[in-house]
């Protein structure tokens, strides 16, 4: 009899884990979601991201990359106040704080203990973020996924000299392809009309105009570039 019961308070007790567990897995993340991108012959990347976030890869001239961006927030470009924070931080915290900003895993290892981040007055007014980056990286050792900060300017020449570029996400907000977009080539691209959160499918592929134009007519919406 003792048995017996003991047989049944097993039952019941995996019963109610079974029960539990079936409930956990419902509170699980979603699908993940991924991507691919290659350069014929030179290179090829791919990426699997967890739900948050979405998979960004990008295939050009300069090598192929693979990363998660998150799903939430928008990344700031805005010089003035990057430079505030940055002058308020101490080294240790200028790559996570980089890290919120851009969306991206940022690694900075400054050269000197003692390094203040400090860009003079004129450099302020006609930086873009990517001097900001290139005066870091003059002042430690600077990695974003992964990769140095050399890779990202080629990325950016590239795209600047009309250079094509393998882009593939989705299906994601418009917003955050415009983001990743203006991250890549150094310049603020904004939606001006139209819904920012159309979902919209890559690969994106071409030159920059090639590529926002893709993006415009998916999503039914106008970007335009901030002018400095």
């Amino acid at each position: 009899m003792i048995k017996t019961l003991r047989a049944v308070a097993v039952l019941l007790a995996a019963a109610a884990f079974l029960t539990i567990s079936g409930y956990s897995q419902s509170n699980l993340p979603g699908p993940d979601t991924s991507c691919f991108c290659s350069v014929e012959g030179r290179c090829a990347a791919s990426q699997t991201c967890p739900d948050g976030y979405f998979a960004i890869c990008n295939c050009s001239a300069t090598g192929c990359t693979s990363y998660c961006s998150r799903l939430a927030g928008a990344m700031d470009l805005s010089v003035e106040s990057l430079t505030k924070k940055l002058q308020a931080e101490p080294a240790k915290d200028i790559g996570p704080m980089l890290s919120k900003a851009f969306k991206r895993v940022v690694e900075f290892v400054p050269t000197s203990p003692n390094f203040k981040f400090d860009l003079k007055p004129a450099d302020r007014e006609r930086a873009s973020h990517w001097e900001i980056l290139q005066f870091l990286a003059e002042n430690g050792s600077l990695k974003i996924n992964g990769k140095d900060v050399n890779f990202w300017l080629g990325v950016r020449r590239n795209l600047a000299n009309g250079g094509e570029i393998n882009l593939c996400a989705g299906p994601v907000a418009a917003r955050l392809i415009v983001d990743e977009l203006s991250f890549l080539s150094g310049k603020h691209y904004s939606i001006v009309s139209g819904d920012t959160e159309t979902k919209i499918n890559g690969p994106f592929k071409g030159t920059m105009g090639e590529m926002l134009a893709n993006i415009s007519s998916q999503s039914a919406t106008r970007i335009a570039a901030e002018e400095r």
